[in-house]
């Protein structure tokens, strides 16, 4: 018996490419905000340092220490705002995933379906062979009865 050969293997070989792929970029997506995240915690820590600092220090750098601490905090809000970014992107490539695995789902239902239609083939050609069988069988048992039969005229 002949093994099933899926028409549409090289298709269904790409979306499963697509969707390991697509896997691999929501987890790079979510390591970038993870990061971004430690590096938030980071410079809320070095600002926090620094304003301890301040209380210890001299008053001729309490000038500067504020200059750094502005120009910390401005760092904080760019990391805030590549944060926003980078979970916009993480929810993108999140839905693109998604979709993904819907296409592939729907290529293994078809598949699964063609299996069935396949298999269904087999068996009445399989059904057909056994019915030619037994009627072969059934034909020759015929011609023995006749042959074996006294001939009376």
């Amino acid at each position: 018996m002949a093994s099933f050969n899926y028409r549409l293997q090289k298709v269904y070989d790409l979306r499963e490419r697509k969707k390991k792929e697509q896997e691999r970029r929501v987890q790079q997506a979510a390591q970038k905000v993870k990061q971004i995240q430690q590096d938030i915690q980071a410079k809320k820590h070095e600002i926090r340092v620094l304003r301890q600092n301040m209380m210890t220090a001299p008053h001729v750098l309490m000038e500067a220490h504020d200059l750094f601490i502005h120009k910390l905090n401005d760092q904080l809000d760019q990391l805030y705002r590549d944060l926003e970014i980078a979970k916009q992107q993480l929810a993108y490539e999140k839905q693109m995933l998604i979709k993904a695995q819907a296409e592939l789902e729907a290529l293994v239902k078809h598949k699964e379906k063609a299996v069935e239609v396949y298999r269904e083939e087999e068996k009445q050609k399989e059904m057909k062979l056994l019915d030619e069988i037994a009627g072969q069988r059934y034909f020759r048992a015929q011609q023995e009865d006749l042959e074996e039969e006294p001939f009376s005229p």
